[in-house]
């Protein structure tokens, strides 16, 4: 498994030298650049490669190691990417194409681990799985309800271990401030161990469309928390989840995502 530290500069730069018209993930560093410093900057980036010997200039043109231009075709042209993040910190980007997966993982504001993983249904269940699965233990459930959460109060629940608004959230389910549902969700928060966010993002023939799930494990329940759209806006389903289902939930979204991709 091959691997490479870029920057974020590095990355946006190749992509586009490839062709690519959007990176998914990560933001465009170059928002107010003049076309001298965009030119030092592409200036900076070769010399950077040339020294990890991962490009050369031959006879007029610019020949790249294999191994890592193909990489960096993946990310650039991938239609399918997906994007996990464990207790609002850890990140990496998963790029897929048939044969391979590359993920980017984030090691700092600006900087990037590249790694090359073999087959896409190989890195969903050694890699992708796995980190979605981190510290989770199977518990049983004792509610079948659901919860409707907006996804920025979920942001701020997990950072705070608190439910803070629960006047809104009984509103908003129609049920009340002191029901069991809400009271065993605020507890789990309490008491959080992990949370992680599996985010897709994949391409029809002209816009980019979004699918997801979040894990919030602690040991009273995990609880899973899938994106759905309702009353023309966007919430977050919440449920208790054993460990058998929360495996269904996870794989879910990758099944949902290919069967509007055949549709589409």
């Amino acid at each position: 498994m091959a691997n490479w530290t870029l920057t974020n500069k590095d990355l946006y730069l190749l992509v586009k030298m490839l062709g690519g018209k959007v990176l998914i993930g990560i933001s465009n560093p170059f928002p107010d650049y003049r076309d001298d410093e965009l030119e030092e900057e592409w200036e900076m980036m070769f010399k950077k490669l040339h020294k990890f010997e991962l490009v050369d200039h031959i006879e007029g043109e610019l020949k790249f190691e294999n191994q890592f231009i193909e990489a960096m075709w993946v990310i650039a042209r991938s239609n399918l990417v997906a994007e996990i993040v464990t207790d609002q910190l850890e990140q990496s980007i998963f790029y897929f194409s048939d044969d391979q997966v590359i993920e980017c993982m984030k090691e700092n504001e600006t900087s990037y681990k590249i790694y090359t993983h073999p087959a896409p249904e190989w890195t969903l269940n050694e890699v992708i799985f796995p980190r979605m699965l981190i510290g989770v233990e199977n518990r049983s459930i004792r509610l079948n309800d659901l919860l409707y959460i907006l996804p920025s109060d979920y942001l701020l629940y997990c950072k705070e271990q608190a439910i803070f608004n629960l006047d809104e959230l009984s509103l908003n389910n129609g049920i009340d401030q002191d029901s069991l549902i809400i009271k065993q969700f605020n507890r789990s928060l309490q008491r959080k161990i992990h949370t992680t966010r599996l985010m897709i993002f994949f391409k029809d023939e002209l816009d980019w469309n979004i699918e997801g799930v979040h894990v919030l494990s602690s040991p009273s329940y995990n609880w899973t928390l899938r994106m759905v759209s309702k009353d023309g806006m966007e919430w977050l389903s919440t449920r208790q989840a054993t460990g058998e289902s929360l495996v269904k939930e996870i794989a879910g979204v990758f099944e949902r995502v290919k069967l509007k991709k055949e549709v589409n």
